[in-house]
């Protein structure tokens, strides 16, 4: 079973992060083909990265590095749900990303992202070069949320459509196809 986390991007109080993050954890646990899991990075806690060895060493030192360490490295592919924030990448999930290097290696990502009219574009094109840094294959299939408070109920719950489901079902196809070719190929790696 390929096994794909959504990992949150942002803690901030009344996060709007968490409802794009639980809706594509939901619609992934509609399929038959993968194992979807949340990872919400509020929950998770991590410190401010506090390691004294570079995560390339692979030598954790603290308990919750270990613990995440495992986490991460059960994961086939992932999918980011990412603010921008001024024009770049939200701290807390760039905290959360520094504190491994061997986990991430030839897995598969994807982003949801929002913001104001570019719609986080210019945080993922961030996150693209980070990837390719952590030997992550990045995909172009993505979810943009431009102007997102223009599309909140008065109960304050995001609207998602038809054109967000196909995005979605595009996206989790794209990286289900990779998260098994690449799964494939990290058995070759580590015989």
């Amino acid at each position: 079973m390929i096994k794909i986390k959504v990992l949150t991007g942002s803690v901030r109080p009344n996060r709007f992060n968490i409802q794009p993050a639980t809706w594509i954890y939901e619609f992934a646990g509609k399929r038959k083909d993968i194992e979807a899991e949340l990872l919400d990075l509020q929950e998770i806690n991590l410190p401010f990265l506090n390691e004294p060895m570079s995560a390339s060493q692979k030598q954790y030192s603290k308990p919750y590095t270990k613990k995440w360490s495992k986490t991460i490295d059960s994961s086939d592919g992932f999918i980011f749900v990412t603010p921008e924030y001024n024009h770049s990448i939200s701290p807390v999930l760039k905290n959360a990303v520094d504190y491994l290097y061997h986990e991430w290696n030839y897995k598969p990502i994807s982003f949801i992202s929002y913001g104001s009219l570019a719609g986080g574009s210019r945080a993922v094109e961030h996150w693209r070069g980070i990837a390719a840094e952590l030997k992550m294959y990045d995909l172009r299939e993505q979810i943009l949320l431009p102007n997102y408070w223009d599309n909140l109920s008065k109960s304050g719950r995001y609207q998602f459509n038809e054109r967000h489901e196909g995005a979605a079902s595009q996206l989790l196809d794209s990286l289900i196809f990779w998260a098994k070719a690449m799964k494939k190929a990290r058995e070759n790696l580590h015989p």
